[in-house]
């Protein structure tokens, strides 16, 4: 019979329930005389360092972000991230991801001295700069029949309001889940120049101008 920290009724050893350090596991054994001996040998449990790479980021076009990984203060650890796209160095513990071209997954691996590791992930959001039209033809034909703004749905409760030429506010939506389809009130907004303030939120300026309906 094996016993000892972490030792199962069936003899098998859990380090995860023992704990990190030093265990002695005792192996008695009973012959059929009813003679006791027992034998025993210490294991050690080295310490896992349980990644965890931080939260999931944002980060604006042409921007940088730090990751913020969970540090490991008074256990002797490396850091290594991959892929080591955009970063400036991937052994480092917080490495700075720079100007990113497009949404990205890091790997986070944490080894200790005594050669245990393990590994997390963190996602890296990229919000690019919407890219707003100037006019669109809502004449049904298909073609530019709404008001599209490129990258616009990356960005959770952006609000857009726009206004006629008299200062009245003609649309308005938040997050912009369906484009503008040129109407107002459920009619034909008509032929002319309309102004907008996009404000994209999630660290972004409001964006100002103006857009045209044309048929």
């Amino acid at each position: 019979v094996f016993t000892g920290t972490g030792v199962s009724a069936n003899g098998v050893f859990n380090p995860a329930i023992a704990g990190s350090g030093i265990h002695t596991i005792t192996y008695t054994y009973t012959g059929t005389n009813g003679c006791v001996n027992t034998g025993s040998q210490a294991i050690r449990v080295n310490v896992s360092p349980n990644a965890n790479a931080g939260p999931d980021k944002v980060v604006l076009e042409g921007g940088f972000v730090t990751l913020t990984p969970a540090l490991f203060a008074g256990l002797p650890v490396t850091y290594l991230w991959t892929p080591p796209t955009y970063l400036d160095n991937p052994n480092l513990p917080a490495p700075v991801v720079q100007q990113p071209a497009d949404d990205i997954t890091y790997t986070l691996r944490v080894t200790t001295d005594q050669g245990c590791f393990d590994s997390d992930q963190v996602f890296v959001k990229l919000l690019k700069k919407p890219d707003v039209p100037n006019a669109f033809s809502p004449n049904g034909d298909g073609i530019h029949d709404t008001w599209n703004i490129a990258s616009l749905e990356s960005y959770p409760g952006a609000v857009i309001d726009v206004y006629n030429r008299y200062g009245q506010l003609v649309y308005h939506s938040i997050n912009y889940s369906t484009p503008w389809n040129g109407k107002i009130s459920g009619r034909d907004a008509p032929i002319g120049t309309y102004y907008y303030i996009i404000d994209p939120k999630n660290g972004r300026k409001p964006i100002t101008g103006f857009v045209d309906i044309v048929r």
